[in-house]
Protein backbone atom coordinates (compact mmCIF):
# COMPACT_ATOMS: atom_id res chain seq x y z
CA UNK A 1 0.00 0.00 0.00
CA UNK A 2 1.73 3.74 -1.19
CA UNK A 3 1.95 5.92 1.86
CA UNK A 4 0.88 9.55 1.98
CA UNK A 5 3.54 11.88 0.98
CA UNK A 6 4.12 13.77 4.57
CA UNK A 7 6.21 16.34 3.20
CA UNK A 8 2.47 17.69 2.73
CA UNK A 9 1.01 19.75 5.45
CA UNK A 10 -1.51 18.21 6.05
CA UNK A 11 -0.07 14.69 4.53
CA UNK A 12 -1.85 13.49 1.80
CA UNK A 13 -2.13 10.53 -1.12
CA UNK A 14 0.39 10.63 -3.88
CA UNK A 15 1.25 8.35 -6.23
CA UNK A 16 3.53 6.79 -8.86
CA UNK A 17 2.44 8.06 -12.18
CA UNK A 18 4.24 7.66 -15.67
CA UNK A 19 3.21 9.60 -18.42
CA UNK A 20 3.29 8.62 -22.11
CA UNK A 21 2.59 10.00 -25.72
CA UNK A 22 -0.34 7.62 -26.83
CA UNK A 23 0.71 7.11 -30.35
CA UNK A 24 4.58 6.99 -30.21
CA UNK A 25 5.36 5.70 -26.75
CA UNK A 26 7.82 8.16 -25.77
CA UNK A 27 7.32 8.74 -21.98
CA UNK A 28 8.33 10.96 -18.63
CA UNK A 29 10.21 9.77 -16.33
CA UNK A 30 8.51 8.91 -12.92
CA UNK A 31 6.18 11.82 -11.13
CA UNK A 32 4.19 12.12 -8.15
CA UNK A 33 0.53 11.89 -8.45
CA UNK A 34 -1.32 14.16 -5.93
CA UNK A 35 -5.03 12.73 -5.37
CA UNK A 36 -7.05 15.96 -5.88
CA UNK A 37 -11.07 14.99 -5.54
CA UNK A 38 -11.76 18.55 -6.51
CA UNK A 39 -10.34 18.35 -9.48
CA UNK A 40 -12.13 17.71 -12.22
CA UNK A 41 -9.80 16.71 -14.79
CA UNK A 42 -5.56 15.66 -14.74
CA UNK A 43 -3.07 18.15 -14.89
CA UNK A 44 0.18 17.89 -16.10
CA UNK A 45 3.72 19.55 -16.03
CA UNK A 46 3.89 22.21 -18.46
CA UNK A 47 7.04 21.37 -19.42
CA UNK A 48 5.58 17.57 -20.23
CA UNK A 49 3.77 18.21 -24.02
CA UNK A 50 6.82 19.06 -25.55
CA UNK A 51 8.99 16.47 -23.64
CA UNK A 52 6.81 13.95 -25.31
CA UNK A 53 5.43 15.60 -28.21
CA UNK A 54 1.86 16.13 -27.74
CA UNK A 55 0.11 18.19 -29.84
CA UNK A 56 -3.18 20.47 -28.28
CA UNK A 57 -6.25 19.30 -29.10
CA UNK A 58 -7.92 22.43 -28.58
CA UNK A 59 -8.50 24.51 -25.62
CA UNK A 60 -10.84 24.62 -22.57
CA UNK A 61 -11.69 26.77 -19.60
CA UNK A 62 -9.79 25.93 -15.99
CA UNK A 63 -10.66 27.53 -12.40
CA UNK A 64 -7.68 27.12 -10.48
CA UNK A 65 -8.25 26.82 -6.56
CA UNK A 66 -8.08 30.54 -6.12
CA UNK A 67 -11.00 30.78 -8.86
CA UNK A 68 -8.95 32.63 -10.91
CA UNK A 69 -9.79 31.44 -14.72
CA UNK A 70 -7.76 30.55 -17.44
CA UNK A 71 -7.95 28.94 -21.26
CA UNK A 72 -5.31 26.18 -21.51
CA UNK A 73 -4.62 23.09 -23.98
CA UNK A 74 -6.11 20.22 -23.70
CA UNK A 75 -3.60 17.25 -24.21
CA UNK A 76 -4.11 13.59 -24.14
CA UNK A 77 -1.93 11.26 -22.85
CA UNK A 78 -1.60 7.50 -21.55
CA UNK A 79 -0.65 7.24 -17.76
CA UNK A 80 0.53 4.54 -15.90
CA UNK A 81 -1.11 4.82 -12.20
CA UNK A 82 0.47 2.69 -9.60
CA UNK A 83 1.02 0.09 -12.20
CA UNK A 84 -2.06 0.85 -13.79
CA UNK A 85 -2.60 2.10 -17.07
CA UNK A 86 -4.85 4.34 -18.85
CA UNK A 87 -5.30 5.23 -22.28
CA UNK A 88 -5.93 8.67 -23.68
CA UNK A 89 -6.58 10.75 -20.52
CA UNK A 90 -8.06 14.24 -21.10
CA UNK A 91 -5.60 16.75 -19.05
CA UNK A 92 -4.25 20.42 -18.92
CA UNK A 93 -1.07 21.65 -18.66
CA UNK A 94 -0.18 24.42 -15.85
CA UNK A 95 3.05 25.23 -14.10
CA UNK A 96 3.90 22.48 -11.54
CA UNK A 97 5.84 20.17 -10.72
CA UNK A 98 3.51 17.30 -10.30
CA UNK A 99 0.82 15.74 -11.92
CA UNK A 100 -2.46 16.84 -10.43
CA UNK A 101 -5.10 13.38 -10.51
CA UNK A 102 -8.77 14.72 -10.87
CA UNK A 103 -11.89 13.07 -10.97
CA UNK A 104 -11.39 11.78 -14.84
CA UNK A 105 -8.56 9.75 -13.48
CA UNK A 106 -9.38 8.89 -10.23
CA UNK A 107 -13.12 7.26 -11.23
CA UNK A 108 -11.10 4.48 -13.04
CA UNK A 109 -9.77 3.25 -9.51
CA UNK A 110 -11.24 2.06 -6.06
CA UNK A 111 -9.62 4.31 -3.59
CA UNK A 112 -8.93 3.32 0.04
CA UNK A 113 -7.60 5.75 2.12
CA UNK A 114 -6.66 5.40 5.47
CA UNK A 115 -5.53 8.62 7.31
CA UNK A 116 -4.95 7.08 10.97
CA UNK A 117 -2.03 5.35 9.11
CA UNK A 118 -1.13 7.74 6.26
CA UNK A 119 -1.51 5.22 3.51
CA UNK A 120 -3.84 4.69 0.44
CA UNK A 121 -4.72 2.04 -2.19
CA UNK A 122 -5.71 2.48 -5.57
CA UNK A 123 -7.39 -0.88 -7.50
CA UNK A 124 -8.68 -1.69 -10.68
CA UNK A 125 -12.24 -3.09 -9.93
Amino acid sequence: MPSYDRSLSPPGPVASVRLSHPVTGIESGLLAGKLDTGADIAVIPESVPAQLGLSAWGRTRATAFDGSVSTRPVYYVDMLVEGVHLSGVRCVASRRNNVLLGRNVLNCFLITLNGKELTFDLQDP
